[in-house]
């Protein structure tokens, strides 16, 4: 869509719970701290909420809430009556309930929603989380206990060797940056700084991944409040523009040089905001294993093919550099709750340019981009969501 939708969209509050490893906690313990937190956060009450969007990927298969998740938890914190949206579309499930929660309001339906990403990973049954995992595919489970989309990505990063001259350390250089990045992030899961060289001496999943390249499974919570711009001059809401919200569907038969799902997600929102994706401050990618940053970046055209390892190098996409990537930690370090995640970077974002990020801070941030691809369709993701958010 390149069209300007006829309302104005803003992120009015947002919050992220401390993503981690939680056996002892439950959707709802997850889940509803941060919903109060993003309403106080926006200054709306529960009864100004028109609906609400909720992504999960995994309820179903891991607690046994397949279909109505959303009316379940958000009664806990005065929600209800509304139309409550449950959206499951694997990793892109928190994205793509933020990019339907933008679109109510963009053209017309609503002038304030709640948008809820949420997910527990873990179980007493690890293999449980491998074969929901492997449900986001067209893959089988793997007989390793290991995720299939580890195979994928590891695929993906012996093809970029091959293909630009990468090496392995220029992937554990990329683990260590946003290992420095979750190191200054409170909610991040995994804050402890490693270097390269340890990075590279860790435990190998599939070569050429070691365990420090690679996410872990995570539980986590995530919330925005998005308004329309009419909903925010008459609250005094000054919160960052959603400029863009772009979904696509992978192609299972796409040919090796056609262009990839998140690569045409990231043109279709580029012309939608009509900006030049030079023009961006900072970007949060969907990053399971280090190298699919330097993937991520160059499908979308924050730089060009072969040329994202080379910036990681030079510092361009550290914090303090050009263009920093995932200040949160990404992924690999803050934590991949599926459903909470693409929610997690809005919330990300939102908090830069608002000029809340603390010691993460990336100065003088105008434009944000948030990048989810969801599952495995062929050799595409099965769906990819990208969103521009501006200062305002």
């Amino acid at each position: 869509m390149t069209t300007p939708p006829p309302c104005e969209v803003r992120v009015a509050g947002a919050e992220v719970g401390t993503f981690g490893l939680w056996p002892d906690s439950s959707l709802q313990s997850l889940a509803l701290p941060v919903v109060q937190a993003a309403l106080r956060d926006a200054g709306v009450q529960a009864a100004q909420l028109q609906a609400a969007y909720v992504g999960n990927a995994f309820g179903g298969l891991m607690q046994g809430q397949e279909t109505m998740l959303g009316q379940m938890l958000l009664p806990g914190v005065g929600i209800h009556s509304i139309p409550v949206h449950n959206l499951k579309n694997a990793c892109s499930s928190g994205a793509d309930a933020m990019a339907l929660a933008w679109s109510a309001i963009a053209f017309g339906q609503y002038h304030c929603v709640l948008v809820l990403g949420v997910e527990k990973m873990t179980h007493a049954e690890r293999a449980r989380a491998m074969v929901a995992l492997a449900s986001a595919s067209d893959r089988q489970p793997t007989d390793a206990g290991r995720s299939v989309f580890m195979d994928l990505n590891a695929e993906r990063a012996n093809t970029y060797m091959q293909r630009y001259g990468a090496t392995p350390r220029d992937f554990a250089a990329c683990a260590a940056k946003n290992r420095q990045h979750a190191s200054l992030n409170p909610k991040a899961a995994v804050r402890t700084l490693m270097d390269v060289d340890a990075i590279l001496q860790d435990r190998m999943v599939l070569a050429p991944l070691t365990r420090a390249m690679c996410g872990g499974i995570a539980d986590g919570a995530a919330a925005v409040v998005l308004v329309s711009g009419a909903f925010a001059r008459r609250h005094g809401i000054r919160g960052p523009t959603v400029r863009a919200s772009c979904v696509v569907s992978g192609q299972p038969q796409r040919a090796a040089t056609a262009p990839n799902a998140t690569a045409r997600c990231g043109a279709l929102a580029f012309a939608a905001a009509g900006l030049d994706p030079r023009d961006v401050s900072l970007a949060e990618v969907h990053d399971p294993t280090a190298p699919q940053e330097f993937i991520d970046i160059e499908d979308l055209g924050l730089c060009a093919p072969g040329e994202a390892f080379v910036r990681t190098q030079s510092g361009h996409t550290r914090l303090g550099g050009r263009m920093p990537i995932n200040v949160s930690g990404g992924l690999t370090c803050r934590g991949h709750p599926v459903g909470a995640t693409g929610v997690a970077q809005i919330a990300e974002l939102t908090r830069q340019l608002t000029d809340r990020a603390g010691a993460s801070q990336v100065v003088g941030a105008r434009w944000g981009l948030a990048q989810m691809a969801g599952g495995l369709l062929g050799n595409d993701s099965a769906v990819a969501c990208v969103h521009l958010l501006e200062r305002t």
